[in-house]
């Protein structure tokens, strides 16, 4: 019998896994495949489309067949070269991890760069590092928009970092708008909207205009499937409103996000407030016309991303 080159069950399993995810993500974006000569660790280099025009924001993508993983609890772990996983760190794009279940037309998508976060440096002397996939992180082949938590991930990896001080310049509410969108949110309606307007309200008057009924202490709390608000009272009077965007959870402390957008969801246009501080994970603005003070932040590990208000620390 005449020799000839053997296929292994792992490039079987490899080229199908590539083959759907291209076929599912082309319908979002412009997808390039990595030839395998220069593979160095990314099988796919992805451009988010709007209709027919790109956006200039790029994504990196890691595939995976399932029948490569192993399914333990709410996750699926997958090994990954330490040396790989130092290469995509090197990125100026995220690099998301997809498993895919070719069967079951099932998607599973993780960002390990916010595991990587979550553990000491001492992963630097292993061989690898087991990357968990939440199973809860899932999609279907016939999806009609991409991840919001992933497109929010991109949006905040192409968003620029205004400086310390700075006025955000000539960005108008309506580019606010059109960047909560891009995080597949939308702007939140009454009660929710522009929630500054509770400060300083009496507690009866908020509760007429929020439709709730104060608690023992004097609180309001409202509940969407979208936000939660919270109205806290000193005295008599509405002192701080805390509202939380539930479709933005779970985020992470060390991911950064663009807070433009978030005080888009909200009707607030960023360009009448001065960013002063920045970190990470929380965003400090001052309303110089209200005197407020607004944060914008991820309060812990895995909550949803919030934005509060208070008179109390302007300036503080």
């Amino acid at each position: 019998m005449t020799k000839l080159p053997k296929r292994s069950k792992s490039q079987k399993i490899g080229v199908s896994a590539a083959d759907l995810f291209s076929s599912v993500f082309v319908e979002f974006c412009n997808v390039i495949h990595v030839p395998q000569e220069r593979d160095l660790g990314i099988d796919f280099i992805c451009e988010i489309m709007r209709g027919e025009h790109p956006t200039g924001k790029l994504f990196n993508i890691q595939c995976k067949g399932k029948e490569e993983a192993k399914v333990e609890g709410d996750s699926i772990t997958i090994p990954i070269k330490v040396t790989t996983l130092n290469y995509w760190l090197l990125q100026p794009n995220p690099t998301f991890l997809i498993v895919v279940d070719g069967k079951n037309g099932l998607f599973y998508w993780s960002f390990p760069q916010d595991f990587l976060g979550s553990l000491n440096k001492n992963w630097q002397e292993q061989n690898t590092v087991s990357i968990p996939v939440p199973v809860q992180n899932c999609f279907e082949q016939d999806i009609n928009d991409l991840p919001t938590q992933l497109v929010s991930i991109v949006n905040s990896h192409a968003s620029a970092t205004p400086r310390n001080g700075d006025y955000l310049g000539t960005l108008t509410l309506g580019d606010a708008i059109d960047r909560a969108a891009d995080y597949g949110l939308h702007v939140l309606r009454t009660p929710f909207h522009r929630p500054f307007q509770y400060m300083g309200m009496s507690i009866a008057d908020a509760a007429s205009a929020v439709g709730g009924q104060p608690n023992k202490v004097g609180n309001i709390i409202v509940e969407s499937d979208q936000a939660h608000m919270l109205l806290e009272a000193e005295g008599n009077f509405v002192n701080y409103v805390d509202i939380e965007l539930k479709k933005t959870a779970p985020w992470s402390q060390s991911r950064p996000f663009d807070s433009a957008a978030i005080l888009g969801v909200l009707s607030i246009n960023p360009a009448e407030l001065e960013l002063a501080r920045k970190q990470t994970h929380f965003h400090t603005y001052y309303d110089h016309k209200k005197r407020l003070k607004i944060g914008v932040s991820c309060q812990y590990e895995g909550a949803p991303l919030s934005v509060g208000f208070s008179s109390k620390y302007y300036r503080a």
